[in-house]
């Protein structure tokens, strides 16, 4: 089972259903919720049906509407990158950590790549009471706030290198 809070589109929670995954996405925004619903109805239609029907739903990354170790995986892109604030940051991180049963990954923006630390400095998008900027992670902060959300054996890497010239990282961890 699949929790993808802070869904936007849905495209990765779409592509573990068509996977044959459990799926329920989570976005703050009810027109993400309608615009993916919109998206999984035409798939749908395109591939004959999923598997298991993706649930999407509103819902908030601050506070998942589950109980403790709940998720199987729980997969967000790129959410917590937007909370400048320390409390907002960790808390979102903290919060994925409590709901999952097994693992915990995260894709952001690379805080160590010049052109995100220019895109961090005029960023200027606010949505659905996010403030109008994001704080990219560095692979170092990324890994330790898993680590301070009580995950184990955490990894960070690259999705393209080298880790200076990365655009994306992503960090993944597991539940002791």
């Amino acid at each position: 089972m699949v929790l993808e809070p802070g869904c936007g589109s849905c495209k990765f929670a779409l592509a573990y259903a068509l996977r044959g995954c459990i799926v329920t996405a989570l976005d703050i925004d009810p027109d993400a919720g309608r615009y993916a619903t919109r998206i999984m109805n035409t798939l749908d239609c395109l591939i004959g049906g999923f598997r298991y029907r993706p649930v999407i739903r509103e819902g908030d990354i601050h506070n998942l509407p589950y109980r403790d170790a709940s998720w199987d995986l729980v997969f967000n892109e790129g959410v917590p990158q937007h909370y400048p604030d320390e409390e907002r940051r960790q808390g979102s991180i903290n919060e994925m950590a409590r709901v999952a049963r097994n693992a915990v990954v995260i894709i952001g923006n690379n805080g160590l790549n010049p052109s995100e630390q220019e895109t961090d400095r005029t960023f200027s998008f606010g949505y659905m009471g996010m403030p109008p900027m994001r704080k990219c992670f560095t692979p170092g902060e990324l890994k330790g706030r898993m680590e301070a959300a009580g995950l184990v054996d955490v990894r960070v890497e690259s999705l393209t290198y080298p880790m200076e010239a990365a655009t994306l990282i992503a960090g993944w961890g597991r539940k002791p």
